[in-house]
């Protein structure tokens, strides 16, 4: 069995669109405008985007996070300069953790994204 879709409750849709796109290359496939949005990466994992109440944002516990997992670290590396660059607000810099390469910013929401590579994959 592969898990190959998922929902990420957030408070603007279009924002968390925009910066999923932006950021990830990640595309969308269908926008309920307000409501819902799917998008899609090159593996073919469904990324769903929701708000379907009109809900405030939502309040996800501490440790909670999504991640990117990279073939090497120079992507890694990369994705942190153009987040930066962007103005992206980052929780926790790039750094060596365990076998990785990491770091992680906060995407619309404050909803932490983690970006890592093993450290012996340049």
């Amino acid at each position: 069995m592969i898990l190959n879709h998922i929902d990420l409750q957030v408070s603007d849709i279009a924002a968390a669109t925009k910066f999923f796109e932006t950021f990830f290359g990640l595309r969308s496939t269908y926008r309920r405008e307000g409501q819902i949005a799917f998008l899609t990466d090159d593996g073919g994992f469904e990324f769903a985007l929701s708000n379907l109440h009109n809900s405030p944002p939502p309040t996800y516990p501490p440790d909670f996070h999504i991640g990117f997992v990279q073939q090497n670290v120079r992507q890694v590396r990369e994705i942190y300069e153009r987040l930066k660059n962007a103005g992206v607000e980052i929780k926790f810099d790039l750094q060596e953790a365990g076998p990785n390469l990491v770091f992680q910013c906060l995407a619309p929401d404050s909803i932490p994204v983690e970006v890592r590579a093993p450290r012996g994959k340049i």
